[in-house]
């Protein structure tokens, strides 16, 4: 009975480990996923701004300069 309790909380353990090692697993994949996109170049963009008055004849558009 004794060596049947002992082989149970060895069982207990042992899943708890696995289940912490499958926890940290996931949290390893989800930091290494987020570097990769962080890790990534800003694609190129350059915003086009146009501002229209209603009260005027022409548009003007602002430059990056």
């Amino acid at each position: 009975m004794a060596s049947d309790a002992a082989i149970d909380r060895v069982k207990s353990e042992l899943n708890r480990a696995f289940e912490k090692t499958r926890a940290d697993l996931e949290r390893i994949e989800i930091l290494a996923a987020g570097l990769a996109v962080f890790n990534t170049p800003i694609p190129s963009y350059e915003p086009r701004f146009q501002h229209l008055r209603c009260w005027t004849v022409k548009a003007t558009e602002l430059t990056s300069d």
